[in-house]
């Protein structure tokens, strides 16, 4: 027992000494893919994917000052060659909310920083928001029964609502910590599911529980004319994340070579040239779905997985850094710390 806890006490000392370190001497950038989804203050946000437009102003300027930005293709082929400078970074969106090009495109062009967006193609067009931003709506905000129970795949899923609707200003009050236990339990499963079985599932919800107030339009995707305008220029680029946004590793192979091989074929028809990156929905992926990612001619993908873009860094699982929403002190930080991940 004694030599545990001289071991685990060791531990917190080098740990501690580790920390000093860093603060007095901050360790030497290393190459990093940034990942955002929305340049939107968005006031129900349990999934964290919106950054301010001043934070997102803040990160931009910070990366001009202290980095070089390289477009996406281009920082992969340098590391791939062993030529990328260590400060470098490649700034990347998922999903192609129509905020990429409302709030972000103005701000990349003044800050002259190159992007990728990811696009989840069957959006494209479809004026209405993501299925996960609008199941957190429902779920939130929605006036409906207090219990419900949602028939999946023929296996029951319970939910809890509780008593009224709650408001952002009181999101801390127990009625909403049981919405928000029901959220996550019902986008566990439906995120699981293919495009028609998810859809009717949440046909069902929106039949039983109702938002007023709400414009969705605000988080939808863009439309094919605002797809050209973010492209026109060439500082933003586009990717494929999929038509549908499942959890790839859980599709049947037919099913998962269709969402990556057809949203690769929807992003070239809508630009009119080749598309070579990929993001994984969710940065879930195996063996199986990166197979399926190389044979529909991709040459690059990127994860979530956490850390710096390293010269053994597998170019189809390329480590991506999330993007706080907080100000540049933070951002700053945040990627120093990130740059000091092994």
């Amino acid at each position: 027992a004694k030599a545990h806890v001289s071991i685990r006490t060791k531990l917190r000392i080098r740990t501690r000494l580790r920390s000093a370190v860093r603060r007095i001497r901050p360790p030497k950038p290393k190459p990093l893919i940034l990942l955002d989804h929305r340049i939107a203050d968005e006031p129900i946000d349990p999934w964290g994917l919106a950054v301010s437009p001043d934070h997102f102003e803040e990160h931009l300027s910070l990366l001009r000052r202290t980095r070089q930005p390289f477009p996406l293709v281009e920082f992969v082929r340098n590391l791939q060659e062993g030529t990328l400078p260590p400060d470098a970074v490649a700034v990347t969106f998922d999903d192609g909310y129509v905020d990429n090009l409302v709030s972000g495109k103005p701000r990349l062009a003044a800050a002259d920083v190159p992007a990728t967006v990811f696009l989840t193609t069957g959006y494209v067009n479809r004026f209405r928001e993501f299925w996960w931003d609008e199941l957190t709506r429902l779920l939130l905000l929605g006036k409906g029964p207090k219990n419900f129970q949602l028939m999946v795949r023929g296996q029951p899923v319970q939910l809890n609502i509780g008593s009224d609707p709650p408001v952002p200003q009181i999101a801390n009050t127990a009625a909403v910590n049981r919405r928000h236990v029901a959220l996550i339990s019902i986008w566990k499963v439906l995120r699981h599911l293919e495009d028609g079985e998810r859809e009717l599932a949440m046909h069902i919800l929106r039949s039983n529980f109702r938002v007023t107030d709400h414009h969705g339009h605000a988080g939808r995707g863009m439309t094919t004319q605002e797809i050209c305008a973010l492209v026109a220029d060439g500082l933003v680029t586009i990717g494929g994340h999929t038509v549908s946004h499942p959890t790839l590793p859980s599709l049947e192979s037919e099913a998962c070579h269709r969402e990556i091989a057809e949203s690769k074929l929807a992003c070239e028809a809508l630009i009119g040239a080749p598309v070579s990156t990929f993001a994984y929905p969710y940065g879930d992926f195996d063996a199986k779905v990166r197979r399926e990612v190389i044979d529909a001619k991709f040459t690059i993908a990127c994860s979530t997985q956490r850390g710096p873009a390293i010269s053994t860094s597998d170019v189809f699982a390329l480590p991506r850094f999330y993007a706080p929403n907080a100000g540049g002190d933070v951002f700053e930080q945040a990627l120093r710390s990130e740059s000091a991940a092994d």
